[in-house]
């Protein structure tokens, strides 16, 4: 499969890559906090904690990374991607918070070599009206399911994740992104034997300074990989993001959605199928 990249303005195209791809890792520790990009306001304590690189090795399961939230934090959003770019054997089973402590991914690795991912957790203070709800259906074999958990008002969306009971790289989820401030939304295709669930989370609070969602579209050629940026507004930080195939085929699939720094989310998608199919990249922005 080829790599397709759209650049953010003002960025270099390598050093977008680098990121779009997957976060950057640590060269030793296996997690480490990266403040805020200077000149960006964020909420209080607000801290991106990037955790890996972690092993994917070739397999029928998948393979799972977490990364924690400073004491004193929760969990506002996070994500996960591929290191040294993605391909159609590289996918997202599952991206979801750990609680309110941090972040937890599966991923899935249906080649013939070992891949490298990354996971992160965007942590910031404790806001007023904190709240995980969340929403959980059936996922029969060979079946693309969805579900949308809603923040209760006057909560806004502060992130979402999605889980699947899938522990094999044939359950692959297809499209995760915030549908409106209010709400996140999740496809999955189960492609194993078995019955699954499917269960989609939203990360609720008392809407921050500066909130908005940004978002942006692109067409997937077949056959390519898309690596994209979709930057906050100025002033603002990343909370959280998603991908989404307005078509919702199955063989349009998420194969990484990560912060990008703390001023905006990369998304990468596969497109397995023979037509071109238009895929949104979504980041949610706060001060």
């Amino acid at each position: 499969m080829t790599l397709a990249h759209r650049w953010l303005p003002g960025i270099a195209a390598g050093a977008l890559l680098s990121v779009a791809v997957a976060v950057p890792a640590p060269p030793a520790a296996a997690a480490r906090h990266l403040s805020a990009v200077i000149g960006a306001s964020h909420p209080p304590g607000y801290t991106v904690v990037h955790a890996g690189p972690f092993n994917a090795p070739p397999s029928a399961f998948d393979s799972g990374a977490s990364a924690a939230c400073p004491a004193g934090t929760v969990v506002w959003g996070g994500g996960v991607a591929f290191q040294g770019g993605a391909n159609a054997n590289l996918t997202v089973n599952t991206s979801q918070p750990s609680g309110s402590a941090g972040w937890e991914a599966r991923v899935n690795n249906a080649g013939t070599a070992t891949a490298q991912f990354a996971v992160n957790a965007i942590c910031a203070n404790k806001p007023a009206g904190y709240k995980l709800v969340f929403r959980t259906v059936d996922n029969p074999p060979n079946t693309q399911s969805h579900a949308t958990a809603t923040c209760p008002a006057p909560k806004a969306l502060l992130g979402g994740g999605t889980l699947s009971s899938a522990d094999q790289v044939t359950g692959i989820l297809t499209s995760a992104w915030p549908l409106g401030p209010a709400r996140f939304t999740g496809y999955m295709f189960n492609g194993t034997a078995s019955d699954q669930t499917f269960t989609v989370l939203a990360i609720c609070g008392h809407k921050p300074a500066g909130y908005k969602i940004a978002s942006n579209s692109v067409a997937l050629e077949p056959g390519f990989t898309l690596a994209d940026g979709i930057a906050c507004p100025a002033g603002t930080s990343a909370l959280s993001g998603g991908a989404q195939d307005p078509d919702h085929v199955p063989v349009v699939q998420v194969a990484g959605s990560i912060s990008q720094g703390a001023t905006a989310w990369a998304i990468q998608v596969n497109n397995d199928d023979q037509s071109v199919h238009q895929v949104n990249g979504y980041v949610i922005c706060a001060a």
